[in-house]
């Protein structure tokens, strides 16, 4: 017994000591990759034909299989393209160095056939196909596959992936070229994506520059995954054009996406088909809600898991007997409390953190990442992910939506990210928002026509607001898919600037909350169903002004407007319980009135208590410009309702201390119920980048909100 638990924690170290990107090679290899220039006969197109290929390093002297990744040259380029362009280079250095799994990359020559419209007979696709199954008769591919390409190339990356989408795990677009008029929807990308399903294996990337001719055809793809829900990555790079000059600067990012993609695509369909079979049993680190830490480093576990003290980990017995059953022998001085004394030692020492399966987590608990990355989002490198017939965990079932505070890029913040660029705002927290399913932000400012310029006849005076077109594609990068319309500066520029504006979200795809065209829309539930989850969400404002209040009576003060929906007692009593009985869980968030204080005043806290009381599991403030305490309230019903009183600024122009710190909120939904709650403790740099907050600047961040102000 004791011999096979040693061997068990020896894998699983070996395992978790290997990733990220360490890859099984023969040690004695010294040789280098080969490039070579080959030919083999199309019986497509009747002739010889010729591709460039690069076989990694010791090839010829294994008998392993591996990986293929298909790339694809532009328009007016050639099969030497992305070797001129450095992507075999930048491979080969990674390989080298255990930073990218060795692979078989396929460099085909179009010709004059890449860039004719034809999908039958003498078609490039077809050509490409043959190409593919004759390469893998006369190399050693392993069945994992992906393609890529550059403009013309990229389309044809798009025609082939999508088209044949179980043939391939990623699908890279670098400035790929789609237009509606470029083929027939049973062949055009554009009508090809909109088939995929959200849960799609499929790793997806397109990249443009700024200034680039193909901007509209990629953004069109953009907005069509999005309305689809589909997880992609899209990168728009700031000054860049349609050149060779441009995807050069990005080469590295472009194999760092391929490699990703490979790298996970074996240990990700194991995890699927587990799933599949009835999900996994997962553990995860977590720690008391107040504690002053959001993550644990992948070096610190492998450590305890092998055996050595880590004097901030406490672990109930059953858990300890249940990581013993899973082969790992916790330090002797390790400490181990009675099951109904863990949450105490928790919360007591706000340093200390545990190990708990995934179905012990509860509101008061908060799972922690691991290297700031969410546990969730890296099972197939993780090493508390085991295959069970009594599984606590099935990715299909949870549900995650992340929450965001006051956004107006308006007056300090516009000229702030005139001078960083959309890219750069975003880039702090890009990566954490499109995780979710949902990542909502709040609007305060519509777009219109004359912003920045004042004329005089702004609702809001001299104190209005306004943003650029250009700025709203900052909420594209983001990957919003909530825009809460609850801002009390929507109207300041006149009502048909906010119906313009809400043409043009509607038009991005965004679902829309807490205003409308007239009071109705203003008031309507979004209802978000997912994953077997049924969310219903009510958005309101609670202070005005009183012209952006959406309203139906022509007499009553400014007439018919669209606007907001204004939290008014008699509507939110009768809604929020038939809500909640239609629903699983109700979310409400609310502008509330903006107070110069990290804790709620007294009619606030009552205010929000009697929304949880008429039926809302969790309320949120995304309204305060400094971030605000927590509450876990009980309901008189027996319910704790998770109520978080201010989030503070995302992009807003305040530099005081309090306001340039934020929370973000991911609510863990699981079959139905609110599980726990994740939180990103964030700064705003350059007046218009927030980003995580690290080091000791978090750990002040949240000693101050958790042990100075809340008391958690």
């Amino acid at each position: 017994m004791y011999r096979s638990i040693i061997a068990t924690v020896i894998v699983a170290i070996a395992c978790l000591a290997l990733s990220p990107g360490h890859h099984a090679q023969n040690k004695d290899c010294t040789e280098a990759g080969t490039i070579s220039r080959e030919t083999y006969f199309s019986a497509i197109s009747d002739h010889e034909r010729k591709y460039t290929i690069y076989l990694p390093p010791c090839y010829p002297a294994t008998d392993e299989s591996y990986p293929l990744l298909l790339l694809l040259h532009g328009s007016d380029a050639d099969d030497s393209q992305w070797t001129r362009l450095g992507f075999l280079n930048e491979l080969e250095i990674a390989i080298q160095q255990d930073s990218a799994p060795p692979m078989i990359v396929l460099m085909p020559y179009g010709g004059s056939i890449a860039n004719k419209n034809r999908f039958n007979g003498i078609s490039y696709d077809r050509i490409l196909l043959d190409l593919v199954n004759q390469a893998e008769e006369r190399y050693r591919i392993n069945g994992t596959r992906a393609v890529g390409g550059i403009s013309r190339g990229g389309f044809w990356a798009y025609h082939l992936g999508l088209r044949f989408a179980d043939e391939f795990v990623a699908i890279g677009g670098h400035s790929p070229y789609f237009d509606r008029e470029h083929a027939e929807p049973a062949d055009n990308p554009l009508d090809l994506a909109q088939s995929l399903r959200r849960d799609t294996h499929l790793q997806l990337w397109m990249d443009r520059g700024t200034n680039d001719h193909a901007a509209d055809g990629i953004d069109r793809m953009h907005v069509i995954l999005r309305k689809g829900g589909v997880s992609h990555q899209y990168v728009v790079q700031p000054g860049g054009d349609h050149s060779e000059a441009t995807w050069r600067r990005y080469i590295e990012d472009y194999l760092n996406f391929y490699t990703r993609a490979i790298d996970g695509s074996a240990s990700t369909a194991a995890a699927a088909a587990q799933e599949a079979k009835g999900g996994v049993e997962l553990w995860l680190p977590a720690a008391g809600f107040g504690a002053l830490r959001t993550s644990i480093d992948s070096a610190d576990l492998v450590d305890l898991l092998g055996g050595q003290l880590d004097e901030r980990l406490v672990l109930s017995e059953s858990n300890a007997e249940g990581l013993l059953r899973r082969g790992f022998v916790m330090h002797s001085h390790t400490q181990i409390v009675p099951d109904s004394r863990l949450f105490p030692a928790l919360w007591r020492n706000k340093r200390s953190f545990t190990l708990v399966p995934f179905d012990q987590l509860h509101l008061r608990l908060r799972p922690l990442w691991l290297d700031d990355i969410p546990v969730v989002d890296q099972l197939s490198r993780y090493p508390l992910v085991f295959r069970s017939d009594n599984p606590n965990y099935r990715s299909e079932s949870l549900t995650r939506i992340t929450l965001s505070g006051t956004t107006a890029i308006a007056r300090h913040t516009l000229p702030a990210v005139e001078t960083i660029g959309v890219e750069r705002a975003a880039s702090g927290i890009g990566d954490y928002a499109r995780r979710s399913d949902y990542f909502h932000i709040t609007h305060e400012a519509s777009i219109a026509p004359t912003c920045p310029r004042h004329t005089g006849a702004e609702l809001g005076g001299v104190n209005s607001m306004c943003m650029l077109r250009e700025h709203a594609r900052l909420f594209d990068i983001l990957d919003v898919d909530v825009v809460d319309l609850t801002g009390n500066h929507i109207n300041d520029f006149g009502y048909q600037t906010f119906e313009d504006t809400l043409d043009y979200f509607e038009a991005q795809g965004y679902a829309l909350v807490g205003g409308g065209r007239n009071l109705e829309q203003a008031r309507e539930p979004l209802i978000l169903e997912r994953n077997g989850s049924r969310i219903g969400w009510l958005a309101c404002n609670n202070i005005g002004p009183y012209y952006a209040f959406a309203n139906d009576d022509p007499d009553a003060l400014g007439g018919r407007r669209p606007g907001n929906a204004y939290c008014r007692g008699g509507w939110l009593r009768e809604t929020l319980p038939q809500l909640a009985a239609e629903v699983d869980l109700v979310l409400m968030s609310v502008h509330y009135r903006e107070f110069e204080a990290f804790q709620p005043m007294h009619q606030q806290r009552l205010d929000y208590q009697t929304y949880a009381e008429w039926g809302a599991d969790i309320v949120i403030g995304t309204a305060e410009h400094k971030p605000m305490t927590v509450e876990f309230y009980q309901t008189r019903r027996g319910e704790t309702a998770f109520i978080h009183y201010g989030l503070g600024n995302l992009f807003f122009d305040q530099l005081p201390w309090g306001n340039r710190r934020f929370f973000l909120d991911t609510l863990y939904i699981y079959e139905g119920k609110l599980l726990t709650v994740e939180l990103f403790p964030g700064i705003i740099d350059e007046r218009a980048r927030p980003r995580l907050l690290a080091g000791e600047d978090l750990y002040n961040f949240l000693h101050f909100m958790f042990v100075q102000k809340n008391e958690l």
